[in-house]
């Protein structure tokens, strides 16, 4: 059994962060492993027990992006229990819990306890958003074959696809400028090659604030985050980018798309 649950946004309390193993023990839970990850603006920091992740934080502001993860057995079976904060493909901040094993909700339950973390309350969604998007990516054989994939995909849910390949006698800055401000959802492909850029420049990602931003990274490319490190990406491997497809259906679904 898996559940996952969304929180209120919280800062947990890092200084009983060591003493989460115990409650765990006390619950029949054998811990085989522990991963604590902090991501800054430069650096991501990985940490394998609790206690250092405690150290670490002291005397420091506390993270609002980390990714806890706990490995071990219930009762002879698989048990895991993820803790996350970071944000989605609205730029929105986030906050869940996720356990997987045999009573999982006894065990989600003392968690959320434990922590003091409060479920979060469902939105209201905007009905009927707009069905447009652009893509942005290489124009390569190999970002363009990606690209023709997603846009086939999109178009298969009723989207009205447009990208930055057409011609147009303005630069090429304008003419994406344009194309992104026309669509309601924006996505970046980002394919091996020299230089990713123009894909990611502050320019370009001032034109889609305000825009959800859903981005593909195949798993090969050295990608330099700068100004995006905070956005989550979809990982692929090429050629088979429709592996992107069912994260991209939940990241439309969360945006309030409805599909029959």
């Amino acid at each position: 059994m898996r559940i996952w649950r969304a929180c209120e946004i919280h800062n947990i309390n890092w200084g009983t962060l060591p003493d989460l193993e115990s409650r765990l023990t006390r619950s029949g839970v054998v811990v085989r492993s522990v991963s604590v990850e902090f991501s800054h603006y430069h650096d991501t920091i990985t940490y394998d027990s609790l206690q250092e992740a405690a150290d670490h934080v002291k005397g420091k502001d506390a993270p609002n992006k980390h990714d806890i993860w706990i490995h071990g057995t219930l009762q002879e079976s698989d048990f895991s229990l993820n803790i996350a904060r970071g944000y989605n493909i609205r730029d929105e901040e986030y906050l869940h819990v996720i356990v997987s094993c045999s009573g999982a909700p006894s065990i989600l339950d003392s968690v959320m306890q434990f922590f003091n973390l409060k479920p979060r309350e469902p939105s209201t969604l905007p009905p009927n958003p707009p069905r447009t998007a652009f893509i942005a990516h290489r124009f390569d054989s190999t970002g363009t074959d990606a690209a023709d994939k997603l846009a086939r995909f999109l178009e298969l849910l009723d989207f009205q696809v447009a990208t930055g390949r057409a011609y147009s006698p303005r630069s090429i800055k304008e003419k994406v400028r344009a194309r992104i401000e026309e669509q309601s959802t924006v996505f970046i492909i980002l394919t091996p090659g020299s230089d990713d850029t123009w894909l990611i420049q502050e320019s370009l990602l001032g034109d889609i604030k305000g825009k959800p931003l859903v981005i593909l990274k195949e798993t090969s490319v050295d990608f330099k985050p700068g100004i995006l490190m905070d956005k989550e990406y979809i990982p692929f491997t090429l050629p088979h980018v429709y592996t992107c497809f069912i994260p991209i259906l939940e990241g439309l679904r969360d945006l309030g798309y409805t599909f029959c």
